[in-house]
């Protein structure tokens, strides 16, 4: 999924943090995506397994995917979900996914479109999915593609590497803790919503990472999800 191309604001000075560094665009020309093994996409849906049952719980009305990545989360919920959609904004992305789709995820439906502009009527769908995308964004790109979500989708949910998570795998990832994000997405949504935000519960790959270190890392991964306020 293309990146935005604005700078990142100000840290929020209500929270006494410092100006915030500028935040470079991600260079998704330099974004791989290759068909996976059977191996390979269990292993992604494990990992991420958090990720998948917060979207489950969720899906009634369908699940729109924002950014296709290897096409492994939506794959497996088109087994369990009647209607999944993914899109992307990025032919290569997606013709390199296509393979995966096809044969994890027949019934999903991957489509070419802008996610700050998305193609659908108004609560279209159920619940918003991405896995590894806020994170490339500043604050007001993702108060941007949380809006739009929720715009189309009744709830969202997404994750993103933590601020344990080791490296920057695209280069610009904004690694942050839990509160961070919550205020971010709390006040792109607006008081008509409850947003979440935590640690993964059970993260495998931080487990094995923690056990060649011989010492417990933290969670890898952020989830967040948004819903109508009670």
């Amino acid at each position: 999924m293309a990146g935005a191309h604005g700078q990142r604001g100000d840290m929020d000075e209500r929270q006494g943090e410092a100006p915030a560094a500028e935040h470079r665009p991600a260079d998704w020309d330099n974004f791989r995506v290759e068909t996976i093994s059977a191996g390979t996409f269990v292993k992604r849906n494990v990992i991420h397994w958090d990720l998948i049952r917060a979207v489950l719980r969720r899906a009634g009305g369908g699940v729109l995917e924002v950014g296709v990545g290897s096409g492994a989360q939506s794959a497996l919920l088109s087994r369990w979900v009647r209607q999944v959609v993914t899109i992307d904004n990025d032919r290569r992305i997606m013709q390199a996914a296509t393979p995966n789709l096809r044969r994890f995820g027949p019934r999903a439906r991957l489509v070419l479109a802008d996610a700050f502009r998305l193609p659908f009527r108004p609560g279209a769908y159920g619940v918003s999915l991405s896995q590894g995308l806020m994170e490339h964004f500043d604050d007001d790109g993702v108060a941007g593609l949380v809006r739009e979500q929720l715009r189309v989708c009744r709830s969202a949910v997404f994750s993103v590497p933590s601020d344990h998570y080791p490296r920057q795998d695209v280069g610009n990832e904004r690694l942050m803790p839990p509160e961070r994000w919550r205020a971010i997405v709390e006040r792109a949504a607006g008081p008509g919503y409850r947003v979440r935000a935590r640690y993964y519960r059970g993260d495998l790959e931080a487990l094995k990472y923690s056990v060649l270190a011989r010492r417990w890392l933290g969670s890898f991964s952020v989830l967040v999800t948004v819903d109508p306020a009670p």
